[in-house]
């Protein structure tokens, strides 16, 4: 009898299944931290790439935005792309030339001309002269207000309002060279009517002084505030008042001093 009862114990004992011995449980508990580790590191990866990515991204838009702050030409010659690109999607456009392109800024000096009954301040005009057409665009409805013909022999009353009002936003300008540098106004004069056809240049002269460090604009009428900005910008100068000892020009609207950082 004693000795069936110790073959039992024994048949009991190899039946114990090895996954649930101590040593197993320890290896799957150390499997299952380490597949935890391998996760918190995969995403911690993946968030360090997106953080990154954002930061690429908004790096290049601060870029591009500074590029085009330094050169408003370049600005103006997309904005007018987009203008084209939009107003393409609306209506069949003319083939063979570029627009020229004018936004109304000022809509009561428009009032009179039939083309701009239902026009508003923002709004662009796209002139199309082979084709003897215009066409007046909303960007902010993103629709054609109006679609008119031109006469080129007779410039018709749009266009004489448009290049009235044109004409009355033209800024004149004086630049004085502030430095020893022979022909640097000169120079300026050129680039400007480049990148900011709306200013003019009236005159170039020597400063009193010829040992400014940097540009100064100066705003000589107070009502030119923008402008003064723009050139500053362009100029890599700052907006100031008239120096000391330097007289102010008649007939100009804004002053140019040109510093040895220009």
């Amino acid at each position: 009898m004693s000795v069936k009862k110790g073959s039992k114990k024994t048949a009991h004992t190899d039946s114990t299944s090895i996954f649930e011995t101590p040593a197993a449980n320890k290896e799957f508990r150390k499997e299952l931290k380490l597949s935890k580790k391998l996760i918190l590191i995969l995403s911690t990866i993946l968030t360090l790439c997106v953080i990154i990515g954002f930061i690429l991204y908004y790096y290049l838009q601060y870029q591009n935005n500074q590029k085009f702050l330094k050169n408003p030409l370049l600005a103006s010659e997309q904005e007018q792309e987009s203008i084209v690109s939009h107003v393409g999607k609306l209506t069949q456009l003319p083939t063979g030339e570029e627009p020229t392109i004018a936004k109304v800024s000022d809509i009561t000096k428009l009032q009179n001309q039939p083309f701009f009954q239902h026009a508003r301040n923002g709004d662009y005009v796209l002139i199309y002269p082979k084709a003897k057409e215009a066409i007046l665009y909303d960007p902010d409805g993103n629709k054609i207000v109006q679609v008119g013909p031109i006469t080129l022999n007779q410039p018709a009353p749009a266009q004489e309002a448009l290049a009235a009002q044109t004409k009355a936003q033209l800024v004149t300008v004086v630049i004085e060279n502030g430095t020893a540098i022979a022909g640097l106004a000169k120079k300026t004069e050129l680039s400007l009517a480049q990148s900011m056809p709306s200013v003019t240049v009236i005159s170039e002269e020597n400063a009193v002084k010829q040992d400014y460090p940097q540009t100064i604009v100066v705003d000589l009428t107070g009502k030119n505030a923008a402008t003064a900005a723009q050139l500053a910008s362009v100029l890599q100068g700052t907006v100031g008042s008239l120096p000391r000892g330097e007289e102010k020009p008649t007939g100009a609207d804004i002053l140019v001093i040109l510093g040895k950082s220009n």
